[in-house]
């Protein structure tokens, strides 16, 4: 009786490797993009959450709003946007806030990732 033939069960060396560099590929791309979107986020909330605020509501002018947007960036911690390159249009009761900036990292050796945000957002003037 002939013995029957065998085939090698699993991953291979080089699927195994394939695998680990594809692993590796990704998580790179995750650690690098998503603390940039967590901050483009934490931007929005803090634009969005303005018109609540007691500071806002005493504001008068355009320059107490910018000057108000400047200290909340600052202590979130926020290096992508300059408060000075947004651009606030008042139009009666709205204000209009608009900007658009992008942040360059680096990703693997020579390159780097370079992502833009676009925002527009209203208030309403106190």
């Amino acid at each position: 009786m002939k013995p029957a033939v065998r085939h090698q069960s699993g991953f291979s060396m080089l699927a195994m490797m394939l695998f680990i560099v594809i692993g590796v590929f990704l998580l790179t791309v995750v650690v690098r993009v998503v603390p940039v979107y967590i901050e483009d986020f934490t931007l929005s909330s803090i634009i969005g959450s303005m018109e609540e605020s007691r500071p806002y509501r005493e504001a008068e002018t355009v320059g107490d709003v910018r000057e108000l947007l400047r200290k909340r960036i600052q202590m979130e911690n926020i290096d992508g946007v300059d408060v000075d390159e947004i651009a606030m249009e008042r139009d009666g009761e709205r204000l209009r806030l608009e900007f658009s900036y992008e942040v360059r990292s680096p990703f693997m050796g020579n390159i780097d990732t370079v992502i833009q945000f676009d925002h527009q957002h209203e208030l309403r003037m106190p």
